[in-house]
Order: C-alpha cells, then sequence, then structure tokens
C-alpha cells in the first residue's frame, strides 16, 4: 500500500464527474498542469491536487491512519472563457459536492487501493487571481479549497 493511491483516487473521483469536466475540460492534474488530457495543447481550464502535509497516526506500533490536506483548486485563464471568474467558482462549487457534500446528501465516499476513507471534509474555501510575472494582462482565476482527508489502512 503507497500513500500516493489516496492521492490518485482524489484525482479520479475528480475526473470521472462530467459536471466539472465539462468547467474544466483540460484535466486533473496532480501540482502541475502538464497539457490538456483533451486537446494536447496547452491548458486553460483544468483542476490541481496538491498534497499540502500528510501524517501517519501509529496505533500499536504500525500505521492506524493517515491524515492528509490537500488543496484542490479549480483553475482558469481569465481569455479562455466568458466570464472566467464565475467558471472557476462553478467548478469550485462542484469540486465541493463532490469531495464534502452537505446535509442531506451522504458523505463523500473515495476507492482507495489498500486503504478505507474514513472522513473527507472542506477546511476552508479558497479563492484568487494570480497574474503572469511578464504580462499582468495574462491572469488566473484559482477557486477551490483545503480538504482534510484521513484513511486508514485496510
Amino acid at each position: 500500500m503507497r500513500s500516493s493511491a489516496i492521492t490518485i483516487a482524489l484525482i479520479n473521483k475528480l475526473l470521472g464527474d462530467a459536471a466539472l469536466m465539462a468547467l474544466t475540460p483540460d484535466g486533473v492534474f496532480f501540482k502541475v498542469a502538464t497539457k490538456s488530457m483533451v486537446t494536447g495543447g496547452n491548458c486553460s481550464r483544468f483542476v490541481i491536487v496538491s498534497l499540502v502535509l500528510a501524517t501517519d497516526t501509529p496505533i500499536f506500533n504500525a500505521r492506524g491512519f493517515e491524515d492528509a490536506l490537500y488543496l484542490v483548486e479549480a483553475r482558469v485563464l481569465s481569455s479562455s472563457v466568458a466570464h472566467p471568474l464565475t467558471v472557476a467558482h462553478d467548478a469550485a462549487e462542484r469540486i465541493d459536492a463532490l469531495l464534502d457534500p452537505q446535509p442531506p446528501a451522504a458523505p463523500a465516499t473515495l476507492t482507495i487501493p489498500g486503504y478505507g476513507l474514513m472522513a473527507l471534509a472542506r477546511e476552508e474555501a479558497t479563492e484568487d487571481i494570480e497574474f503572469d510575472d511578464v504580462d499582468e494582462s495574462i491572469q488566473w482565476n484559482r477557486c477551490g479549497g483545503h480538504y482534510h482527508l484521513w484513511a486508514a489502512p485496510v
């Protein structure tokens, strides 16, 4: 069992949602977007999953569970679509519905090889506009959140 299975499961869950992929068609990536998963060109609307912090909690001299904090953000290039901030907000809302559904919806599920999901919840929302260092007319709208995940080896 490897801890990266948790990250891969998060990415796969997001990739598997048609509504999210309609908003962010270039794909879901770990840390850095490469080429579009659809066109093979440069990405302009996508999701980034980044592991911020992970710790193991031992129980009886073995790994009892893993406690991980992820930054999950939709990123939308301002010139890629009409109303890019709205698209980024809509994508963040869809991410939240997948990873931290609110009652009366059932809690999030996640299939992680070698692990059982204990809990998954958003700790805080994030919003930002990132400007290109050379050309400030190039702007990225970033919306999402920090998601706390607990998983136990099975």
